[in-house]
């Protein structure tokens, strides 16, 4: 509407403030500090429950060693070995046992026989001291499968393995069957009427969450695997390497009865151990017991010389071990 003539003419003016910028509120540096606090509480806990874990493995036995001789011979007894008082009986199959002189190492193994450690770079086996059970580690942080052929206790492709595994899922190969048995892997002795419910066509339940310290805990059973015509005893022992990082498979594996496999007798995959461990003969060695170390037809060692043993039981290594010793 226009406004009379001759009319004053009002106009409104607004003034505009300009609004105070937009800021994000502070965060209270002690909040701040109790969150760092608190997250560095709840990974060394983490740290620590597995290092905890870790700690059921292994032995509290302390080795004591005595110095035995060092001529031109080749069957001298070189050390002898036992456990401080208090301690426990350990099965050879779970000790690996050598002893290192300048840069050459010397196997040592109750039975003639040791074996050529076979290493892809992600599967590793060794024979353990009793000649017959090998120690495969396994890692799995790849993105790809991992094959493990019994037979040859190495790296294979999915034709030929005896399982495979990827992260935590383990399955059985092609036409190869098991059973989980609730025994000690000692124990376990070849048995024709074992019956076998378990196939590739589920993965093996092998292991418990531990929802509280977030860890991984292999089950306590042993798998027998019968692959080929050929049976073994299988027991995952650790998911987790000594730094406590996943995806670090430990098993423990050997063939059951007589029956013969290439790990044990291809000329390729064997050697006459040059380091004999004489001992009693009943599988263990005993709280009590001395044993000897004794070269078998190999000079290990001429007039003086520094030894070193290395002593692991389930990959731990045994207090009083990797020491020095002056034979001469």
């Amino acid at each position: 509407m226009n406004p009379p003539l001759g009319g004053l003419v009002h106009i409104a003016c607004i003034q505009v403030v300009p609004a105070e910028p937009l800021t994000m509120p502070r965060i209270d540096r002690r909040i701040a500090l109790m969150a760092l606090f608190m997250v560095s509480i709840v990974s060394t806990g983490y740290y620590l429950n597995i290092v905890n874990y870790e700690n059921t493995l292994g032995t509290k036995n302390t080795l004591a060693v005595k110095n035995g001789v060092s001529t031109e011979s080749t069957e001298d007894v070189l050390l002898d070995l036992s456990f401080a008082k208090g301690g426990e009986n350990l099965s050879w199959n779970s000790i690996q046992l050598e002893l290192n002189v300048e840069e050459n190492t010397y196997p040592c193994m109750v039975g003639g026989m040791s074996s050529v450690a076979q290493d892809n770079g992600t599967v590793l086996s060794k024979l353990n001291a009793d000649g017959k059970t090998f120690t495969i580690n396994i890692d799995t942080n790849s993105e790809d499968t991992q094959y493990v052929n019994l037979h040859t206790m190495s790296a294979s492709n999915k034709t030929s393995s005896t399982f495979s595994i990827l992260t935590t899922t383990v399955l059985l190969g092609e036409n190869i069957t098991g059973v989980a048995l609730e025994s000690d892997f000692d124990e376990i002795k070849y048995n024709s009427s074992y019956v076998m419910d378990e196939s590739n066509e589920e993965k093996l339940d092998w292991y418990t969450y531990d929802l509280t310290n977030h860890h991984i805990i292999p089950d306590s059973e042993v798998y027998i695997v019968e692959d080929r015509g050929v049976m073994f005893k299988v027991q995952f022992l650790n998911y987790y390497n000594s730094d406590g990082q996943p995806r670090h498979y430990t098993l423990l594996a050997a063939p059951l009865g007589n029956f013969s496999i290439p790990a044990l007798t291809d000329e390729s995959m064997v050697q006459v151990t040059p380091c004999s461990i004489v001992e009693n003969g009943d599988g263990i060695w005993g709280a009590e017991e001395v044993i000897s170390l004794q070269e078998n037809g190999i000079s290990i060692c001429e007039g003086e010389c520094t030894v070193t043993v290395v002593a692991l039981f389930e990959e731990k290594r045994i207090a009083g071990a990797d020491s020095n010793y002056l034979l001469g």
